[in-house]
């Protein structure tokens, strides 16, 4: 008896082996399966650093579960993309089972090492074989991929970048003492996450871009969905004792701090000049300077984490047509758009206090999203008591003139011709577009027509080389001049 128990449940058990075994041995129709896309792009990207993944699906149509015989890479082993199919990361994989309507994930990464002999930019191409009994069908792998001058740690003596190829720049580039780093119109320097631009001590950086061919920092992702994404590298930073920067046509943008200028321009040197420059798309700050010396121009500070725009422990800044907007969506910003500082706590929770020789804002917009744009964080004496030094008054030379401003500042703050000179409070300065980063003016816009024509006049073209006064207008405010479609 005890034997034919067992017998009887070792036949129960495998019935319902078989009834739980699902059966695969279909092998497809003439219809062939089914994919979710017939090519798999890749937008341009560097050589040897890889790419971003891809994916597809790939569907059973049928109403059978089936096999699929096999799933390779036409390049085998000397492609330049990997697969993974259902967690196996082999160029073929054979035997895949696939449900009655039921779907598997493909995904496609690529690496491209051209050859000495290559053209810097070319196109790298394969495809994905799919074996049923039937038929063989393929998915395209097409990469557009672009060689480049790979830059790890490296301190440089004075040389020129040019525009022949693009600069991939890991960890940091250092410009050594004394050296001058010369970047020529239509350069890009791309930085892998966390790298950055650091100017030593007694160096120089001189950027001399064009509007028709701007010098351009950013990240090292090239994918269209990386165009305005934050936080992809560290920054530009002028060390403490770098002098005669020059800046013109640089767009600076995707990084932790845009522009980062430290004691820069002191002690009767040659200020930062900064012009027909844009700083977009930052976690923290556009323009950070300390202690510094900057004259601006023609440039758009926008799309920041924090303040566009901040100049902290004093200095002397000079900030003509310029456009400091701040519209940040991908965290909440607590910080204005401008932000101005006098002063730091020092480890006894003191004041540390410098003078701010002069902030002035002429021909500007200075706007947001938030209530108030304008931050000033003045100490106006130190408070210690054990000298008459640490007692005196500090400069606090700020002025705002001919400009749009967006401020919670009280009727009689905003009355000190002082600090406050033919400005336009609280107006909306009617941008074409800022959600897609358009900060032309729009046809009714208040900052037309309402710049100074004397500071204008030095300054007469604006950031696209349209001229800003003639007998019959008067200048706008910002960066760019409004014109209409059909002048442009």
């Amino acid at each position: 008896m005890k034997r034919f128990k067992n017998i009887l449940w070792g036949f129960l058990a495998l019935v319902m082996v078989w009834g739980c075994e699902r059966d695969y041995m279909f092998r497809g129709g003439t219809e062939g399966i089914a994919f979710s896309m017939d090519t798999v792009m890749f937008d341009t990207i560097f050589t040897s650093i890889g790419s971003a993944t891809r994916h597809f699906r790939v569907y059973n149509p049928y109403g059978s579960d089936m096999t699929i015989d096999g799933i390779r890479l036409a390049g085998g082993e000397d492609s330049k993309f990997r697969i993974n199919v259902n967690g196996l990361p082999e160029h073929q994989v054979d035997d895949v089972p696939l449900r009655t309507g039921d779907s598997l994930f493909v995904f496609v990464e690529v690496t491209i090492n051209p050859d000495a002999n290559s053209d810097p930019s070319f196109v790298v191409t394969d495809s994905i074989l799919f074996y049923t009994k039937e038929r063989i069908q393929s998915v395209k792998l097409v990469a557009y991929g672009q060689d480049v001058v790979v830059m790890r740690k490296d301190s440089i003596e004075s040389q020129t970048f040019t525009s022949e190829k693009p600069y991939l720049i890991y960890d940091w580039l250092m410009v050594g003492e004394g050296a001058t780093l010369t970047v020529e119109a239509g350069a890009r320097l791309h930085f892998y996450k966390g790298a950055s631009l650091i100017v030593h001590n007694d160096a120089s950086l001189i950027v001399n871009g064009t509007h028709e061919n701007p010098v351009v920092f950013t990240g090292s992702r090239l994918e269209e969905w990386y165009a305005d994404k934050p936080g992809q590298w560290g920054s530009i930073w002028l060390l403490p004792g770098s002098r005669n920067h020059s800046i013109t046509y640089a767009d600076i943008r995707n990084a932790t701090y845009g522009l980062r200028v430290d004691s820069v321009g002191l002690n009767g040197e040659e200020p930062l000049r900064l012009s027909n420059t844009r700083i977009e798309h930052i976690t923290k700050q556009g323009l950070v300077a300390q202690s510094s010396s900057i004259v601006a121009h023609n440039s758009l500070f926008a799309d920041c984490g924090s303040a566009s725009v901040a100049l902290t422990l004093g200095g002397n800044y000079e900030f003509y047509h310029c456009t400091i907007a701040n519209y940040y969506r991908w965290s909440y910003r607590g910080i204005p758009a401008l932000l101005l500082s006098n002063y730091f706590m020092n480890e006894e929770e003191r004041p540390v206090i410098m003078d701010m020789e002069s902030a002035l804002f002429s021909n500007c917009i200075i706007y947001g999203s938030n209530e108030n744009e304008i931050g000033l964080d003045f100490e106006p004496k130190a408070d210690r008591k054990d000298s008459e030094e640490d007692k005196k008054e500090f400069l606090l030379n700020y002025k705002f003139e001919h400009s749009l401003i967006k401020t919670t500042f009280s009727d009689d703050a905003l009355s000190n011709r002082n600090h406050f000179d033919n400005v336009i409070v609280n107006q909306n300065p009617s941008f074409m577009d800022f959600s897609a980063y358009n900060y032309r003016l729009d046809t009714l816009s208040v900052a037309q027509d309402a710049g100074s024509t004397e500071i204008a006049r030095q300054f007469p073209f604006d950031y696209m080389g349209n001229k800003r006064v003639d007998a019959l207008i008067l200048p706008d405010l910002g960066f760019l001049e409004r014109i209409e479609i059909e002048q442009e």
